[in-house]
């Protein structure tokens, strides 16, 4: 399976439009992977996670062809996961018409509520796209794959989950928009027994400190892991990535951070990072 990074960045991106933090400051002037667009993922550039503002922009920056594209996972509703606006373009594709493309959603009945305004104006109708409807511990299959949506610990009002998704030979776990997991995951993988090959885990919190629930930083990236290890979920040959920055964090930028990541066991995404495994 071929995991790509195509956004890194929590809600405002890195640098922030309007902000002249260290962060953001020192991002500008260093450029390269300093520079994060919100974030986003494509599993063998057929199956997308997530789709935000910046989506037109990764199609330019990484060579995505979205007409080849007909599943997406979507996290929750927040607009830096969810920019509903976009999907109406395909309304206006007269190839997508032509070619018999079709795409398909999946979210939670949060994600959907925003989601389904879109298709009434006539992708739906017009066969080109459609909504599915997911919930917390569901498993179901897309494409080749089978995913699991299970909840996150983020604004409910938002309908959170991340998401594990295998091939039946290998599986990925890509775990953003969420706090340190709730028990009932736990509990859940403590059934299934799966193993996982990538863990791509919320670091929105750069800090090794403690802050909010709704994410995580370094320091519940280094809990999890310990516990997927553990518990039997990873071993010393799983891939763990820090992924979903903020410039709000401690006034670390990607150079910075990536041999601190090291130290501690973890890759640092970026922009365009393709993890194959």
């Amino acid at each position: 399976m071929k995991l790509q990074f195509l956004g890194t960045a929590a809600a405002e991106g890195i640098p922030s439009i309007f902000c002249t933090c260290e962060n953001c400051v020192r991002s500008r002037k260093i450029g390269g992977r300093a520079l994060r667009t919100r974030s986003q993922a494509i599993i063998d550039d057929q199956l997308l996670i997530d789709f935000p503002a910046d989506t037109l922009a990764h199609t330019f920056q990484h060579n995505i062809d979205l007409s080849k594209v007909s599943n997406c996972l979507i996290t929750h509703s927040h607009s830096d996961h969810l920019y509903p606006k976009d999907i109406r373009n395909m309304e206006f594709s007269k190839s997508l018409r032509t070619d018999g493309y079709h795409m398909t959603f999946y979210g939670t009945e949060g994600v959907g509520a925003h989601i389904q305004p879109m298709l009434d104006f006539g992708l739906e109708r017009n066969g080109l796209c459609n909504f599915r409807k997911i919930e917390g511990f569901e498993r179901f299959e897309v494409g080749p794959y089978q995913v699991t949506a299970l909840p996150a610990i983020h604004d409910p009002k938002a309908g959170p989950v991340f998401y594990q998704i295998t091939d039946g030979e290998k599986t990925i776990l890509y775990a953003h928009d969420t706090g340190y997991f709730d028990e009932s995951v736990w509990d859940f993988w403590a059934k299934e027994k799966p193993y996982f090959n990538v863990v791509s885990m919320d670091c929105t919190q750069v800090c090794l400190a403690m802050k909010t629930k709704a994410h995580m930083g370094l320091s519940e990236n280094i809990h999890v892991r310990d516990r997927m290890i553990a518990e039997g979920y990873a071993d010393a040959a799983t891939i763990f990535v820090c992924n979903h920055f903020s410039h709000n964090g401690t006034g670390v930028v990607y150079d910075d951070f990536v041999p601190i990541a090291i130290r501690k066991g973890f890759l640092t995404s970026y922009d365009g990072m393709v993890l194959e495994v």
